[in-house]
């Protein structure tokens, strides 16, 4: 049993792989798909953005109805274009300034620190983020300043070069980690990203996993919330080492990404990284160039100095391959130009040799045409010569039968001649000669006679031919097959044809042999043709082929 086990997980082990690569295999295709399409996610968020800002140029707009279209405008332009997103941002800090509405101040001004965080303009954020008059924030507005606030600081610590510095950063962050833990839901998605954050760091992978779950749960295949899951999720697979499913969730990301035409994705130049060190160079160039171009779309020096670094590695490598090819390719032409002249000097002496077989093949072309005529006469002559075997074999097997059938009632008749004579002797010498003549007058006895040598031969046929009667009804139609009265064996139509089955056609032997007259063997047969399935020529030569003889 205990070895049943290990094989049971030996063999989990071995397949689970494979489905795993034939999973990656079909998601890398259906990514390549939406690079291929992305024009078409880019034209419909156009299209939005341009309904927003036609709306928002209404010239009875009222500021309220302004400042909600810029946010709107805003969230649109936030991952798409970053200059975009900055202006109307900028514009709702006027319009927030002439409301004199603190609260829309405030979100705005958390939403531009985010955004410059996000950007790497770090110090421009923490301008913002100073700007924001923390006593007249809600619930809401605190867990984002203080998600913000987050943000910058982890950035901060993630990208210092200075030691001091970074820890400094790094526990900024962490305080402002811990004080969003406090003032969250504990079921929101601020909460449960900075709990699993924290299982990620403490290397508590499992927990963390299971609060992605949620969070993957609370979210939509295609959407910006989607894509960040994801991320987050890859994150989690990187850490425990599970390079497979890191690269699934990278996928799923970026897939998301094209979808909802986020400019600003992390998720393909990490995955075309991970592509260059696996030696699939083609598609890492493809990948680093296509969020190349997003990011030069989307306009930020930071998030574009850092894909450069990889699209540099990945450049050389692909430059590596390139000269690689090229060196091949040189070779490979050299090789072939010298397989050229030896293939132009050999189809020289071929052509030579050719003029020859030509000739040659003209005459064993002639040669083999005139054998395999001759071939196909004897095969056909051969084929002539076993059928009339089997059928000289079967006559003699058919005339052993009926001589053997024949001599032993010619016996029987013999002796009941015999009888006869002694019965008509012994009536004479006791002078009953009113007896013998009541006797020799009676006619039964010949029909008796009669009857029992047709009971005879239709034991001898079906014996020898049991299934006769099933494969002569096939020949007739549906509604004319012959059906036998109870003790008969064959009735006056099948013996007729049983006679022509061995061989015996012709209607004169036929008739002397049934005693009836020629015309009724004549009407019986030109009355079965009719009931025929089969043309009428062809029914007797058909007749005679029937039947399976039993040897």
């Amino acid at each position: 049993m205990r070895n049943l086990s290990l094989f049971f997980i030996l063999f989990l082990l071995t397949i689970h792989p494979c489905q795993a690569n034939n999973e990656l295999d079909s998601l890398f295709i259906e990514l390549d798909n939406k690079i291929k399409k992305k024009d078409i996610y880019i034209e419909l968020k156009e299209i939005r953005i341009k309904e927003l800002k036609t709306e928002s140029n209404s010239t009875n707009l009222s500021i309220n109805n302004a400042y909600a279209l810029n946010t709107l405008l805003y969230k649109e332009y936030k991952s798409y274009i970053s200059d975009s997103a900055i202006a109307y941002l900028n514009k709702n800090l006027d319009l927030a300034a002439i409301l004199k509405d603190q609260t829309k101040i405030n979100d705005t001004s958390i939403a531009m620190a985010n955004l410059f965080a996000i950007l790497g303009m770090y110090k421009e954020a923490i301008d913002m983020i100073d700007r924001v008059n923390r006593d007249y924030l809600d619930k809401s507005q605190m867990i984002e300043y203080y998600s913000t606030q987050r943000i910058i600081y982890n950035s901060l610590g993630l990208y210092s070069h200075n030691n001091r510095d970074k820890s400094r950063y790094q526990q900024m962050a962490k305080a402002f980690r811990d004080t969003l833990s406090n003032i969250a839901d504990k079921s929101s998605e601020a909460y449960l990203r900075i709990e699993e954050i924290q299982l990620r760091i403490d290397g508590r992978i499992s927990d963390a996993l299971l609060v992605n779950n949620r969070r993957l749960s609370m979210t939509v295949i295609g959407t910006p919330e989607y894509a960040l899951v994801t991320f987050n999720r890859s994150l989690l697979y990187r850490k425990n080492n599970d390079t497979i499913m890191e690269k699934k969730y990278l996928i799923l990301s970026a897939i998301s990404d094209i979808q909802s035409s986020i400019r600003d994705n992390a998720s393909i130049p990490i995955l075309a990284n991970m592509l260059m060190q696996e030696g699939n160079i083609d598609r890492a160039y493809k990948y680093v160039r296509f969020s190349l171009d997003n990011i030069n779309d989307y306009n930020t020096r930071f998030r574009s100095s850092e894909i450069l670094s990889i699209q540099t590695i990945i450049e050389k490598a692909y430059q590596k391959k390139t000269e690689e090819q090229n060196n091949k390719l040189r070779l490979f032409l050299i090789l072939i130009s010298i397989l050229l002249v030896l293939l132009t000097v050999s189809i020289f002496y071929v052509y030579k040799q050719m003029k020859k077989g030509i000739i040659i093949g003209k005459r064993l072309k002639e040669a083999n045409l005139e054998l395999n005529t001759l071939n196909q006469k004897l095969h056909n002559m051969n084929n002539e010569l076993r059928k009339l075997n089997m059928e000289v074999v079967e006559a003699n097997q058919i005339k052993e039968e009926y001589i053997g059938y024949f001599l032993d009632e010619c016996s029987k008749y013999i002796d009941k001649l015999d009888a006869l004579r002694k019965t008509i002797n012994k009536k004479i010498q006791e002078k009953q000669i009113e007896s013998l003549y009541k006797m020799t007058k009676n006619n039964n006895m010949k029909d008796d006679e009669l009857k029992e040598l047709f009971r005879n031969f239709d034991i001898m046929f079906t014996h020898l031919f049991p299934d006769f009667v099933e494969k002569f009804n096939s020949l007739l139609m549906d509604e004319e097959q012959i059906s036998l009265k109870k003790g008969e064996t064959l009735n006056n139509e099948l013996r007729i044809y049983a006679l022509i089955r061995l061989g015996i056609d012709d209607s004169g032997k036929i008739a002397n042999f049934l005693g009836y007259s020629v015309n009724t063997i004549y009407n019986y047969r030109a009355k079965t043709k009719n009931k025929a399935k089969i043309s009428r020529e062809d029914f007797d030569w058909t007749v005679k082929k029937i039947g399976t003889f039993r040897k």
